[in-house]
């Protein structure tokens, strides 16, 4: 069996009527209609507009509900850095993976001060003078996903005319784009990274004063042929590692959010939900899914292929999770349960299972 290195997978949400993540107002002197996100496809030859929720978006659902599922504490925004006139043109996190698992789980940035390596020229034109130049820190993000993107042949456009109505006068008009479609997305967490910190020279993961808070938490390894960086991993990083993956699946598994929840009422937990664990980084599970009937079908063959290509790399079986009655060929789908290799069950059951079968933190779990 593989070593479980890297949880991937992918999910669908139902976007039927829904308004997720806005683009502003229309062009030109449609100034009065709101419009959603949407890119450009080339369909047989003509462009498609296609509706879709920015990586940026769905990443803070995620990091919401992850947070509220798990009463972790969130790592709140924070001003670090100030103008000539005084408005905040540098924000982060707390910047703390130790005492923050969204930290961990999505990583951060904080380039430092007045340091001109780290800053643009308009930065450094714009950057209040500051006494001390602060510390860079970066964390890329252990979890990475996609955007999510309508589903072709499950993706139409529509305009929400209204009025607000006056007392006195004419009513005035607006208009609203929304869309209804299915929105799939695919991700990949790099979970051996959770609870390790590299400090490469100028790439530094935990800043200077995080190491010397948390001393007594963290073991220390040199890196590199000279010995010259560090590894600094938590003492009970394994434990760690679980809980942190785990409470990302139940969010997963309860993602809430979106824009427009007044109008439109958007349930956006997966109504179809991949999970997998993989010795290697690959997100496989991408563009599964299509809509040539009325409901989205799971693109069988290639999940079976998938699953072929990669059987030396699988470090978990496949979990497939489908809220009953969503997908086209949803008894093609459960015939693929095995008990061994595919398991198949609601989204919720199937990330209960895979925390249960792999990252079992607590015996009631």
């Amino acid at each position: 069996m593989a070593t479980l290195n890297n949880i991937t997978g992918a999910l669908v949400i139902d976007g039927t009527a829904a308004f997720l993540n806005g683009a502003g107002l229309g062009a030109g002197e449609d100034r009065n209609k709101v419009v959603p996100k949407v890119f450009e496809e080339m369909i047989n030859g003509r462009r498609e507009k296609v509706p879709y929720v920015s990586a940026q978006a769905w990443r803070r659902w995620l990091r919401n509900t992850s947070n509220e599922e798990n009463s972790w504490t969130p790592s709140d925004l924070q001003a670090i850095g100030v103008s000539k006139k005084g408005t905040t043109n540098k924000i982060s996190t707390l910047l703390d993976p130790i005492a923050y698992p969204e930290d961990d789980l999505f990583g951060y940035m904080r380039s430092g001060g007045n340091d001109k390596s780290a800053a643009s020229d308009e930065d450094e034109e714009d950057e209040a003078p500051t006494k001390t130049k602060a510390e860079s820190v970066q964390r890329t993000s252990p979890f990475k996903c996609s955007i999510l993107k309508g589903i072709r042949g499950k993706r139409v456009l529509n305009v929400d005319e209204g009025f607000v109505h006056l007392k006195e006068n004419t009513p005035l008009p607006y208009s609203t784009q929304f869309y209804a479609a299915h929105l799939e997305g695919f991700f990949n967490l790099e979970y051996y990274r959770l609870g390790q910190f590299d400090n490469l020279g100028s790439k530094q993961e935990l800043a200077s004063e995080t190491v010397k808070q948390y001393a007594d938490h963290l073991t220390g390894q040199p890196l590199g042929s000279k010995g010259t960086f560090r590894r600094f991993t938590l003492k009970d990083a394994e434990q760690s590692r679980k809980e942190r993956a785990a409470g990302l699946l139940r969010g997963l598994a309860f993602l809430r959010g979106g824009a427009k929840q007044a109008a439109f009422g958007t349930d956006v937990s997966p109504k179809v939900l991949i999970l997998a664990g993989l010795e290697c980084a690959n997100p496989v599970f991408n563009n599964l899914f299509e809509g040539s009937g009325e409901m989205p079908s799971l693109k069988i063959k290639a999940l079976q292929q998938i699953m072929d290509d990669y059987r030396n790399k699988l470090a978990t079986p496949v979990y497939i999770g489908i809220r009953e009655g969503y997908l086209q060929n949803e008894a093609d789908v459960k015939a693929l349960a095995d008990g061994t290799n595919v398991v198949v069950g609601s989204p919720i059951s199937v990330a209960q299972s895979f925390i249960k079968a792999h990252l079992i933190t607590t015996p009631n779990e």
